[in-house]
Order: C-alpha cells, then structure tokens, then sequence
C-alpha cells in the first residue's frame, strides 16, 4: 500500500509537466506503474509504466479515430471515419482524467470540428438530395398547360451535427439515420393554376385597306410583335415597350400620319390602328387603362373616343393586369381585318362602351397654290373631316347583374381642313 500511495504522489506531481510536453510533442519519460484497473474506454492501461501507457493510449487513439460511423438511409449505408468528420481525440484532458482516476475507467476526451464535419456530410449525403421541381406552364394552341411542381428531398445535416456533438468517445455512436425531409418546390402547382386562363375575355376588330401596301405592313409588323405576349398579374403593360422603336431599321415603312392635324408620310404610319384595336379589347375586358392618348384628329377605324394614338418614346398606351390570372395576347392581321383577342379567367362580367357628343366643328377648306400642276387644274389632298368634343363611359356588368359605370374621359378631336391645291404658273 506505501509503494502505491508513492506511485500515486510522482504521478500528480508529473502530471502537469506531461501534459505539457503533450501539447509540444514531447513525451516525458516517469517512472512507476500503472494501478489496476486503469481503463481509457475498451483500453487496459493496468501495471504500465508512465510513457508505456502514453504511447499505448496514442496508438489506440490513432486506431479509435480510423474506425468508422455508419450513415443509414433506407436500405444505404455510408461509412465514414471519424477522424474525416472532424473528430479528434484530446489526449491532454483524456491523461488528466486517467491522472486523477488511477485504478477506474474513464472516456477519452474528444473535440468535434462541426465545420469539417458539416462539409464532409453534405458532400458524402449529396446522393440522397433531391432538388424540387417548380411548376410551370405552356401555352399550347391558346390553352394554358399546367406541368404540375414535383417535391424534393433535402438531408436534416444539423439534426446529424447534433448527434456528433459529443464530449467524449463513449457517447460516440456507431450508426446514424439520415433525417431526410420533403422540400416543396419554390413555385408550388397552385401558384401555376392560379395563373391559368379559359376564356376570351376581350376582342375587338378594325378594318384597313391593302391597296396602301406600306400601311398594312406596319400594321401586320407591330400586331405581330404583340402576338402571343403574356402580362403577368399585377404587370403593367405597355405598347412602346412590347413593339419597340418603328424606324427603317426595325422594318417599319413611310405611310401616312398625322401631323399638326394634317395627313402627311412619315415613318411607321398604321401603327396607331394597332394601339386602338388593343385599346378597345382592353376596355371589353374591363381591364384598367394606366395610359391612353387620343388622336389629334378623329380616325375612322374605330367610334370616336375609342382610339389611342402612341409614338415612341412620348406617347404610349398601358393597361394592368389587375387579374390573378394572365392576359395572353392573340393578334391576326390578314385580309384587311385586324383582329386582337385577349384571352384571362373567364368572370361573367359584360362590358359595354357609351358616348355623348358635347360639341361638332365644322372643317374649313384650305387652297394651296402648286406651281407643279397645269393652271386650273386642281386636286383634293386632304378630305377634310369634322372636330368633335365626346365624353365615354364603360358600363361594367358583374355576373349578378350588379352594374358600375366608369368615365373614361373627354377627348377634343380638332377639324382637320380640307386641301384643295390648284395649278398656277
């Protein structure tokens, strides 16, 4: 018993200066042995010496940190060591615990580096990840196609980093499931649906002339550009923005505009037919109008106060989607008729357009000299037409008949003369 209680003083007064030299590296030789008993987990360190039972402890260090846990999902298993996920033995405190404990068992102290441990997880677990799909939706032959969003799978990585938060290598297991959860999709199938249109829900038509060849082309060119455009819910649409500059460049030809009242060639002309016949389908699908100007001079393919003049970049036309659905855009420009359909969520709602006449100008007649004709020849080139001041309404009838009435606004349409020039010397 005396040569033990010895055994046990050398021990404690060494200690610190062992684990010390631990932490450098260096392994101090003591003498003595150690008591029966002594026990680091499943390690006998009973009647070793001092640095007999270091080395012997390092060695199964080495060995415990080589062994493996086991990832289970399903019928899959993963090994991984633990020394790969981060754990590492800390032999200073384990020694300290075997110095005060001579004779009894202990558990190696261990550290856990979660950060490796959290990478080394997602890379080994990766496999077993399934990214959601989003729903999404095509429009074919003007039906809305719903492809519905499909779930995904996603590892719990921290539920795992809690069970290797561990103090010592007892506590360590040897097998873990994988917590795997559902992940919905980021766009979820009834965020589609609820995008989905069934009706016509607004459609207006006008008619133009083929004989004025550059006219028509113009107007074919831009009702092409906002043929099968989709306005989202909450979007604002706007006609300069979806058709563009009209310029030689972009394909658009000289016809007749109107400038300062009058009918002259310029760059694009037509394309004004195309925002009025937008226009009035936007106004039978009670859809709101953010911005609309009308013509200078009244235009005989649509009623007055029914036209919306544009020119890039000034002057635009808008509406807004205020639907939860999407308006999709359908245009058709063939054999003199322009047709603009605008499909959304089928309400019940009727639209119907009202007008009062405030005020009629008559035009005057204009003669211009032309030294290019014969004298007393004279030509009409410009027929006149008649200024008008009109106030509309869109009257909007709900599907119980409840009815509401909006004033759209007063629009002065100036005379626009009639030119006559005559032949002079």
């Amino acid at each position: 018993m005396r040569q033990r209680n010895i055994f046990f003083a050398v021990l404690l007064l060494l200690g610190s200066s062992w684990l010390s030299g631990c932490a450098s590296g260096a392994v101090p030789e003591i003498r003595g042995m150690m008591a029966q008993g002594t026990h680091v987990d499943n390690l006998d360190l009973s009647g070793l010496e001092v640095k007999d039972g270091k080395v012997k402890l390092e060695g199964w260090a080495k060995d415990r940190l080589a062994e493996k846990i086991v990832l289970v999902y399903n019928e899959t298993e993963i090994p991984v060591a633990l020394s790969e996920l981060g754990i590492e033995l800390d032999l200073g405190k384990t020694w300290e615990k075997v110095s005060l404990a001579q004779g009894s068992a202990v558990s190696a102290q261990v550290t856990v580096d979660k950060t490796k441990a959290a990478e080394v997880l997602h890379s080994k677990l990766n496999g077993l990840a399934k990214p959601a799909q989003d729903a999404s939706y095509r429009i074919v032959n003007d039906k809305f196609v719903l492809q519905p969003g499909v779930p995904g799978k996603a590892v719990v990585v921290d539920s795992l980093l809690s069970q290797l938060d561990v103090k010592s290598a007892q506590e360590i297991p040897r097998q873990i499931q994988v917590p795997v959860v559902e992940v919905s999709p980021a766009v979820t199938t009834e965020t589609i649906q609820a995008l989905a249109f069934d009706a016509v829900v607004g459609e207006f038509s006008t008619q133009y002339s083929l004989q004025e060849e550059n006219r028509a082309a113009n107007l074919q060119e831009a009702a092409k550009a906002l043929d099968r455009k989709a306005v989202l819910p909450g979007e604002t649409f706007s006609f300069n923005g979806t058709v563009g500059p009209r310029t030689p460049e972009t394909g658009y030809k000289d016809a007749y505009v109107i400038v300062n009242n009058e009918y002259v060639q310029g760059t694009g002309g037509g394309v004004c037919q195309v925002s009025s016949t937008i226009y009035n389908a936007v106004l039978l699908a009670g859809l709101p109008i953010v911005e609309r100007v009308p013509h200078a001079v009244a235009i005989a393919y649509v009623p007055l106060g029914q036209d919306a003049t544009v020119n890039y970049s000034n002057i635009d036309f808008k509406f807004k989607n205020n639907t939860p659905g999407i308006i999709y855009i359908r245009t058709e420009a063939k054999g003199g008729q322009l047709t603009i359909r605008l499909y959304g969520k089928k309400s019940g709602q009727t639209v119907q357009i009202e007008h009062e006449i405030k005020k009629e100008t008559d035009f005057q007649i204009e003669k211009r000299a032309d030294p290019d004709l014969p004298p007393g020849k004279t030509i009409q080139e410009q027929a006149g037409s008649k200024g008008y001041t009109v106030e509309s309404w869109r009257i909007l009838r709900d599907s119980q008949g409840k009815e509401s009435k909006e004033y759209l606004g007063k629009d002065d349409y100036a005379p626009a003369n009639r030119i006559i020039r005559y032949g002079v010397k």
